[in-house]
């Protein structure tokens, strides 16, 4: 039973077991649940109608949540964390990047960075997947975003401390608590002088040469007018894509070739799907629909972005209840994701319910990128990324499990495997 103690409230027991925290308080109190956590109340809404109303019609009236607010000490005004009018400038300044012509352009890189990591790999050896699918995303990112490559041991250095500091974002006076050089906070501080060390030196070295790499640094850098950020932007621009260009979809990736390894006849179906494209290339895209429908229950089951966070700025009626400004409120994807009214057998792994057609499932019942204004801007680069990714690496190898190796999960910032992601590639 449910007790929340002074002063932390509830933030113990969801410290425990984030996911089944929130998977306990939808099924004890329904859609609209409340708790505490440290000193903020949270407000769990997890109905697909009432993602549509925080996220798309009613956004006006809320905020990033704790997690990203806090975020801001690394990832300064970057999209991720930005609000309001320089939110939106900055949207407008990155938007033309992600088209589809540009997007189309980045695939032949991201063909290229799976192949080449796939390669490296040792038959029959046990492999942590997880880890070669970061180094993939990360060199993909650096070369497509940032037009360079990257020191892919620094940056996931960086991203680890930054993830350390996670338990910290609820607790009381945790703003006050950042400047503190002790324990997760000195790890912080230290990812931080790392990250913004690498990503100084490459806007440092664009801004001098003014050379246009094609890439989404350089239309940033060159940007005439209004338009031109400073370098504090440039580097927060450039943190955000780093970071958030290649995490979510190496966790996909990774929980993706999880998936196939368990049910290896639906790996045998990818595969002959994939035999069939030939060489791959952007147009396949839609001839790959069952490599698609992998990678969409993988969002499903796994979420990258297992929970969303918001602080309500305005009071927002809920039924008969009302939040108040200054409350915060979860939007759980592990939730809605896994609820069987919308999704039968929800912890079952069943491509074929993307073939089908979505039936009467309500539009936000799938909400892996957000909704709305703040929907991710690089939606369209990550499943490119995944598609090719997995179909790439389909078309070289057939993956099994580790024995004594299970798969464990991590809900941090993103959801990632815990310990690694360990299968044994054997070769076609």
């Amino acid at each position: 039973m449910r007790r929340p103690l002074p002063v932390v409230g509830d933030l113990l027991a969801f410290q425990s077991d984030r996911l089944r925290f929130v998977a306990a308080m939808q099924r004890e109190h329904g859609d609209v649940a409340r708790f505490r956590l440290g000193p903020f109340p949270v407000w769990q809404l997890a109905h697909p109608d009432l993602v549509r109303q925080v996220l798309v019609t009613d956004a006006a009236g809320f905020r990033k949540g704790m997690v990203l607010q806090r975020a801001r000490v690394v990832l300064g005004d970057g999209l991720l964390t930005a609000e309001g009018d320089v939110h939106r400038q900055h949207r407008d300044l990155v938007q033309p990047a992600f088209h589809s012509r540009r997007i189309t352009g980045y695939a032949s890189v991201m063909t290229g960075r799976a192949t080449a990591v796939a390669s490296s790999w040792a038959p029959r050896e046990p492999l942590d997947v997880h880890a070669a699918t970061v180094r993939m995303t990360l060199e993909t990112a650096g070369t497509t975003l940032l037009g360079t490559s990257v020191d892919v041991g620094v940056v996931e250095g960086a991203l680890a401390d930054l993830l350390s500091a996670y338990k910290l974002a609820f607790l009381p006076f945790s703003d006050k608590l950042q400047a503190l050089p002790v324990g997760p906070l000195r790890r912080l501080q230290r990812g931080r002088r790392r990250l913004h060390g690498l990503v100084d030196g490459v806007v440092a070295d664009r801004v001098a040469s003014g050379r246009d790499g094609g890439d989404l640094l350089s239309a940033l850098v060159l940007g005439s007018g209004d338009g031109r950020l400073s370098s504090p932007e440039l580097r927060d621009e450039a943190t955000t894509l780093l970071l958030a260009g290649h995490e979510t979809t190496a966790n996909t990736l990774a929980f993706a070739l999880h998936l196939l390894a368990v049910h290896p006849s639906v790996q045998a179906s990818v595969y002959d799907e994939v035999s069939g494209v030939g060489e791959l290339a952007p147009s396949d895209l839609d001839r790959l629909p069952l490599c698609r429908a992998v990678v969409s229950e993988t969002l499903r089951l796994y979420p990258p972005s297992w929970m969303m966070g918001r602080q309500a700025l305005v009071p927002h009626q809920v039924g008969e209840q009302v939040i108040e400004p200054g409350d915060l409120v979860v939007l759980p994807q592990w939730v809605v994701h896994h609820d069987e009214r919308w999704w039968p057998q929800p912890f079952t792994f069943d491509p074929a319910r993307w073939l089908a057609g979505s039936g009467d499932r309500p539009r936000w019942a799938f909400f892996p990128f957000g909704a709305g204004l703040r929907r991710c801007i690089g939606e369209g680069f990550a499943w490119t990324e995944a598609v090719l990714g997995l179909a790439t690496i389909l078309r070289h190898w057939r993956l099994r499990p580790v024995p004594g190796r299970p798969l464990r999960l991590d809900p941090l910032i993103t959801l990632r495997p815990r310990g690694g992601l360990w299968l044994i590639p054997e070769p076609r």
